[in-house]
């Protein structure tokens, strides 16, 4: 009588272990998201400062903007990282995938260096590389909307 009654409380424990394992995983989950969320938040703040008065703003404003958005990039990519290292087997990653890659690409494109040789440049390609980024954001927050149980942000 006391075997099947010990083997049924190994069991609620293992159990239980699994739910709490679930629960953990879960948290990290949700953590991740919210982390990348409020970092792809920041890179649309930056994009937005970015173009403001674009044609008009002084050489050392473009490139004071463009490495404010460069680390904001950076920051997104390290979120995207952690996101993708306890993404569940559900999870969308392919779109996930793709915004890492735009978000190398931003890092890159907009990174310190050259200096004013780079400043028409920025102006000329800089919006297009920013749409990229929303839409890549986008497409990201339409592929978890489903998990997240609601709707992705509007701009």
């Amino acid at each position: 009588m006391l075997y099947p009654l010990l083997a049924l409380a190994m069991l609620a424990s293992v159990t239980r272990q699994g739910r709490d394992a679930d629960s953990v995983r879960h948290v990290r989950y949700t953590a991740a998201m919210h982390a990348l969320d409020d970092s792809l938040g920041t890179v649309r703040a930056a994009t937005a400062r970015f173009q403001a008065d674009l044609p008009n703003a002084s050489p050392d404003l473009i490139l004071a903007r463009s490495s404010r958005l460069q680390a904001r990039c950076v920051g997104a990519a390290r979120a995207a990282a952690a996101l993708d290292s306890v993404l569940p087997p559900t999870a969308p990653h392919r779109a996930l995938a793709e915004l890492r890659v735009t978000l190398s690409h931003c890092t890159e494109d907009f990174a310190p260096g050259r200096g004013y040789e780079r400043v028409d440049s920025l102006r000329a390609w800089a919006p297009h590389r920013m749409a990229q980024i929303e839409e890549a954001a986008q497409r990201y927050h339409l592929a978890v909307a489903p998990l997240e149980k609601k709707p992705p942000p509007k701009n």
